[in-house]
């Protein structure tokens, strides 16, 4: 290599490293990031307020009426924290199924098309004086 000046060797080296450089980040996926589980917090869907309004209708009916959402597809009425009814029609309900001296509970939930809670009333109770 005596035919090589000192700068014609430097220059081939750097070139023969920079080859060898380049040909181990191409062999690793190309020196990109690596696969990193970023955890991303989600906030749970927010909850639209639903009117609830519970009247006396008959010695032994309270009329179970509440407001509507255009995002809910489906009404479930609850009575003492159990499930009296699912509705898709209507936002009104007869519960005919009560008794003298006895206070019930009520709340509504509405869901969306697959079953998603989107809507929701508080807690209304009503008793059933004489």
């Amino acid at each position: 290599m005596s035919y090589m000046t000192a700068f014609k060797r430097s220059f081939l080296l750097r070139g023969v490293l920079v080859a060898i450089f380049l040909g181990s980040l191409a062999a690793c996926g190309g020196g990109g990031s690596a696969d990193v589980g970023v955890i991303v917090p989600v906030r749970p869907r927010a909850i639209a307020p639903l009117t609830l309004v519970l009247t006396r209708v008959g010695p032994e009916s309270i009329a179970v009426d509440w407001s509507d959402d255009p995002s809910v597809a489906s009404f479930v009425v609850l009575r003492n924290g159990y499930v009296l009814a699912t509705t898709t029609t209507t936002t009104t309900l007869i519960d005919n199924s009560v008794f003298i001296n006895e206070t019930y509970c009520y709340q509504v939930q509405g869901q969306d098309a697959v079953g998603n809670l989107v809507a929701a009333t508080s807690n209304g109770c009503i008793s059933i004086i004489p």
